[in-house]
């Protein structure tokens, strides 16, 4: 069974995470340098998924996750070199980035998906984000792939804590040794998974971590190949 993640494995902002951010940021006056947001947002992001691995959770409740994403906007903000208007551009961010009509589902998805399908494997989603990602999935034709679909938002934990992905395997009726889990992050998606006895494969679309070590790729539609190798490590 392939377990997805879904935030910038699936789906991601219009036209871009970085395009969308710069342009409202740039609506208030802040000319961002995009070289720069990738980094400054995994620099931010590291931190919470640690805290993420202990039992930390934002996605599950919508007062928790509205002042995570706020008090996120505005450290970002600030990371790059910016004033965050008394909280107008936080607020205007994380209204633009909650919105569904600003997210789309990248051009590999429809094609992987389809054929893993087609080559008889099930399918399953583990996603930290919060219970909206349902809605969108269905929105843009991409629920009816996945079995199962283990969303933080609806849940207890959130990725990297081994039980979200024990949720996961146990409502695929599936052993940690015959699934596979599929994300960006190389802790969340990649270390978490494999530390839950499952075997793992970073989707790195942009040579954001050359020094990672592990089964990698650049786009959706190296994964069957890849599948078909057998040469994925158990965690």
């Amino acid at each position: 069974m392939v377990f997805f993640d879904a935030g910038e494995t699936l789906v991601h902002p219009l036209p871009s995470f970085p395009q969308l951010f710069a342009r409202i940021c740039a609506s208030h006056g802040l000319e961002v340098d995009l070289s720069l947001l990738p980094a400054a947002t995994r620099r931010l992001m590291a931190g919470v998924e640690e805290r993420q691995r202990s039992g930390y959770t934002f996605t599950n409740d919508e007062e928790e996750s509205r002042r995570f994403w706020l008090g996120f906007y505005g450290r970002l903000v600030r990371e790059l070199g910016g004033d965050d208007g008394n909280g107008e551009l936080p607020l205007r961010l994380y209204q633009a980035f909650s919105d569904p009509a600003n997210y789309g589902a990248y051009h590999d998805v429809t094609e992987t998906l389809a054929h893993l399908r087609e080559e008889g494997y099930r399918l399953g989603l583990i996603s930290n984000f919060e219970a909206w990602l349902h809605e969108l999935l269905d929105s843009l034709d991409i629920s009816r792939y996945f079995e199962v679909m283990v969303i933080s938002g609806r849940e207890r934990y959130e990725k990297p804590h081994p039980e979200i992905y024990a949720v996961a395997l146990r409502r695929g009726n599936v052993t940690p040794q015959r699934a596979v889990h599929v994300g960006d992050s190389p802790l969340s998606d990649y270390r978490g998974a494999r530390d839950a006895g499952m075997r793992a494969v970073l989707l790195d679309r942009w040579g954001r971590f050359p020094d990672f070590e592990g089964p990698r790729i650049s786009d959706l539609r190296e994964l069957p190949g890849l599948l078909s190798r057998g040469d994925i490590r158990h965690g």
